[in-house]
């Protein structure tokens, strides 16, 4: 009986500390691999299940998902007050001749507006966008440009960010 208690206990402690550990964790990222699946509803709760399939890749702009095969969204967890949706990004080509590409991570759907500064201080692009959650790419033309080099602001969801873009 000792070592039955002993047992629960051990797991008890295995389960808190899983548990604990899985509520530190930020981002939800599903990976579904399935050739066939439903969803059902019981009792006001959702069902989805799936079963096997080959790996595809999904294609997004932004606004429009492709995908071959059955394919599950990703769900994102609320974002808390006060943190940006931005998990990243990178500006490239920099330097930039005819376009230059604007590369986001992000954790929730964002508006986002690009605004492109002259070594003057006037705004010479502006752009507003709205952005899904997870990858997206903005293609930004520049071969309308001066040579030099300018400001890319970038406002997300009132989260500014600024680089330094270099035009040939």
């Amino acid at each position: 009986m000792r070592t039955f208690v002993l047992s629960c206990t051990c797991a008890l402690l295995l389960l808190t500390c899983t548990c604990m550990s899985s509520k530190a964790q930020f981002i939800l990222n599903r990976q579904v691999v399935a050739t066939a699946g439903g969803s059902g509803v019981v009792q006001n709760i959702q069902i989805q299940y799936t079963v096997g399939e080959a790996i595809v890749l999904p294609i997004t702009n932004g606004k429009v998902l492709l995908t071959q095969g059955f394919q599950q969204p990703e769900e994102f967890p609320k974002l808390p007050p006060g943190v940006s949706a931005v998990k990243s990004y990178i500006i490239f080509p920099n330097p930039a001749v005819t376009n230059t590409k604007i590369q986001f991570d992000l954790l929730a759907n964002v508006n986002l507006t690009i605004e492109v500064i002259n070594p003057a201080g006037q705004n010479v692009y502006h752009q507003f966008l709205k952005l899904g959650a997870g990858k997206n790419t903005v293609v930004l033309p520049v071969n309308h440009f001066a040579a030099g080099i300018y400001t890319v602001m970038l406002n997300v969801d009132g989260s500014i960010f600024f680089e330094k873009l270099i035009v040939q």
